[in-house]
This record gives structure tokens, sequence and C-alpha cells, in this order.
């Protein structure tokens, strides 16, 4: 338990650092884009590409990409109802930042750490579903019910999914697993070189982008949007671990997926509609340390997986 203890708080000790040289001048206030760059193109696609080494699936799995679609839809469609009497701007903005998880840069990295290389393979799989929706699905809808100018085509679209490296290898490896081709032994070995690095730079880059800025007006809004947002997280993770029947190690992987956070794009497509920008940072920097406490909880005291 100290072993696992220490690696849980050696992520947050990283996001700290990442946060604290921001603020002294060592690291510039744009330089997180070149971090971000680095794990999008290289660590975690080749984290991607590791974790479908060994990886064994049946049909049965397909389900857990629908689980990662159906989960950005349902999360949605409530953020519309819970603002049905209130303006399309207001809509918009709860479609877009009550939706959505980061696996990619958050997720992934403690799933990578704590539970090895198969668990990368279920969350890439429930990914190929989310990323959908989260790299323009979810703005796409979001922006026409706000009434937008920039209402997104669908061509758009597909070019903004396709030109995601990370999604790119999911549906590589997808295709790779599916089919039974078994890539030379080489190129998971220097995959896995390189994917060493992806942890702790997803948590560098979290703490380069974190704040929390906001008035005390808007405090309202912002607990509101939290407190919906794990609600069903909650649900929904219930519904996973006694309802629908995987194994555990897969139902484990799968909970600490629900409870991650809000996507690091849901600020950028929220001022595309013409929402309130800053407010979405705000909610996006305040789910980072909420999802950090749920997933150790989880992974220490309820589940006690070392």
């Amino acid at each position: 338990m100290t072993a696992i203890l220490i690696k849980a708080f050696s992520f947050i000790f990283i996001i700290v650092i990442g946060y604290i040289f921001k603020k002294i001048g060592i690291f510039g206030p744009k330089d997180y884009k070149i971090v971000t760059k680095i794990i999008m193109n290289i660590t975690l696609p080749c984290a991607l590409i590791t974790g479908f080494a060994n990886f064994k699936m049946d049909t049965s799995m397909l389900f857990i990409i629908l689980i990662g679609f159906l989960s950005n839809i349902i999360m949605s469609l409530i953020g519309l109802i819970l603002a049905k009497n209130k303006d399309n701007k207001e809509k918009a903005f709860n479609m877009i930042n009550i939706a959505g998880y980061n696996i990619g840069c958050f997720t992934l990295p403690y799933v990578q750490s704590f539970l090895g290389s198969y668990a990368v393979g279920i969350t890439s799989f429930f990914d190929i579903g989310n990323s959908i929706m989260c790299t323009g699905g979810t703005y796409a809808i979001a922006s026409g019910v706000a009434g937008a100018d920039n209402k997104q085509s669908i061509r758009g679209f597909l070019r903004k999914i396709f030109s995601s490296v990370p999604f790119d290898t999911y549906l590589l490896m997808f295709i790779v697993t599916v089919t039974g081709i078994k890539l030379p032994e080489v190129i998971y070995n220097v995959t896995s070189n390189l994917s060493a690095g992806n942890a702790f730079l997803s948590m560098l880059m979290i703490g380069m982008v974190f704040e929390c800025n906001f008035h005390k007006e808007q405090l309202v809004k912002v607990m509101s949007i939290l407190s919906i947002r794990y609600l069903f997280a909650m649900i929904f993770a219930s519904i996973i671990y006694f309802f629908i029947p995987f194994s555990i190690e897969i139902k484990h992987v799968l909970v600490i997926l629900v409870f991650g956070p809000v996507p690091v794009l849901a600020p950028v497509f929220t001022g595309l509609c013409g929402c309130n920008q800053g407010l979405a940072g705000v909610i996006n920097s305040l789910c980072i340390p909420i999802s950090i406490i749920i997933i150790i909880t989880l992974l220490l005291f309820f589940w006690q997986i070392a």
C-alpha cells in the first residue's frame, strides 16, 4: 500500500511542479503547447500501441465503444434538458461542459501506471466512442442549438477527427486486433520505450494549464455543472459495476473512465459557440483535482489495487 500511495501522490506532485514552474516563470504561458504536441503525437500513440501488444479481445468488447459514445450523448441530453427554460447559449454551454471525458491526457496515464497494458486496450476501445463526440460531435450539435454562425460541416468534422494522431492510432490498433494481425515484436519494444514518459508529461501538462479564476457570482453555475457531472458519473459507474456482464478487471477500468475530467477541447468549443469560455476553463481545471481524488480513492481504498 505504501508503494502505491507514493506512486499516486507522485502524480499529484508532478502536477504541482508544472503549476509552480509556470507561476514562477520557468515555463512560459504557451509552453504547454509544446508538451501537448509531444504527448499527442509521440508518447500517447506509443502508449496505445504498447497497450495492444498482448491484448486479447472478443466481440463483446465492441460494446465498450458504444458505452463511450452513448455516455457522451446521454450527458449532452442531460445538459440540454436541465437548461430547457434558459436561452440557447446556456443550453450549448451545458451540453459541452457536462459531457465528455479527458482520456488521453488524464485518465490513460493512471490506467497505464496502475492497471497495466491490458487496461490500456480497454481504455482505447472506450475512447474511440468518446473521441467521436469530444473532438467535434458534441460541438457540432451544440453550435446548432446555440445558433452559432460557424456550424461545423460533416466534412470538417471528419477532417478534425482523422487529423488526430491518437484517434488514428486507436483505429489502426482496433483493426490490427480485430483482424488478428501481429505486429513485429521490435515495434512494441520501441513504442514501450517511447511511451515511458507519457504519464509524466501528461501530469506536467495538466499542471501547466491549470487555472482557477472566477467571480463569486459564477460559483453557483460552476458547482451546479460539477455536481451534475459527477452525480451521473456515479450512476454510470453503478450501472457498469452491478449490471454490465464484464469481468471485474474491465469494470474497474470503465468505472475509472467515467470519472474522468472534462475534455481539454471543451473550453475551446464553448468559445466557438459564443458562450463563456473562461467559465468553461474553470470547470475544466476544477474537474482535475476532483477526478484525481475519486480515482485514487477507488484504486487504493475501495479496490486496493497494487
